[in-house]
Parts: C-alpha cells; sequence; structure tokens
C-alpha cells in the first residue's frame, strides 16, 4: 500500500492504494547487459540496441577481459556473474579493442520479456484421445 496525498483548497486528505503488481520492483529480478558472443568465446557478437552495453559503449568485435572484479575463462562465467547484481548496479567490464583496452562502466538493467518469448524453444506434448 502506498499513501496518497490530495490537496483540494486548504483541506488535505489522505488514502491508502495498493501499488500496481507492474510498478512494484521484482524481488527475482537479476542484472542484464545485452550482449551476445561468439560460440564458444569472449568475443562480443552482438550488442542489443538502447540495451546497458549499447549504452555504455561496448562495440561487436570487443573481447571481454574484466568484468566487475572477475577475470572470466567463459562467457557462462560472465553471465552468472552479471546475474549476481540486481538491476541498477553499475559493473566495470574491461575489454580488449583492437590493440587498446578500454572500461566501459554498464548500468544493468532487467532482461527484457520479448527476448524471453524469443528465446523459448516450443516443446512438443503429445495428447491421448
Amino acid at each position: 500500500m502506498t499513501a496518497l496525498t490530495f490537496l483540494l483548497g486548504m483541506v488535505t486528505f489522505h488514502t491508502l492504494a495498493p501499488v500496481p503488481p507492474a510498478l512494484r520492483p521484482d524481488p527475482m529480478a537479476r542484472g542484464y547487459m545485452g550482449i551476445t558472443v561468439s560460440n564458444g568465446t569472449l568475443t562480443v557478437e552482438r550488442v542489443e540496441p538502447g540495451l546497458p552495453a549499447d549504452a555504455a559503449g561496448l562495440r561487436r568485435g570487443d573481447i571481454l577481459v574484466r568484468v566487475g572484479t572477475l577475470q572470466p575463462e567463459t562467457f557462462d562465467q560472465v553471465i552468472a556473474h552479471i546475474t549476481s547484481f540486481r538491476p541498477g548496479a553499475v559493473v566495470e567490464i574491461e575489454v580488449q579493442r583492437g590493440t587498446t583496452r578500454k572500461v566501459c562502466k554498464v548500468k544493468l538493467a532487467c532482461r527484457p520479456p520479448e527476448l524471453d518469448i524469443q528465446n523459448r524453444v516450443p516443446v512438443p506434448i503429445e495428447i491421448d484421445n
């Protein structure tokens, strides 16, 4: 419940209204930055437009060197580390870009629901008649 205050002239009214579920923070939400990597490597293959990695300046071809305090060997380690943070956390990502290293500060977000739908694999079911 959230207290709402209404001012009408000189009279103040207080009332309680439930917070709509869509506005409540998701206690299970995990950090997400919006990149995919080349199979079996730490080389960025795609940066999702408009998502945190894009806003922080990561690019296709960047090689992930450090993610927060982690020096990853696999992308699974990167995913586990990033998802240990909540949306809104800022994580430093160090990348190798050509011959130089660059540090980007990525403000993590929630994984967009439309990406979850796109990545679902249909499972065949059998119906007995």
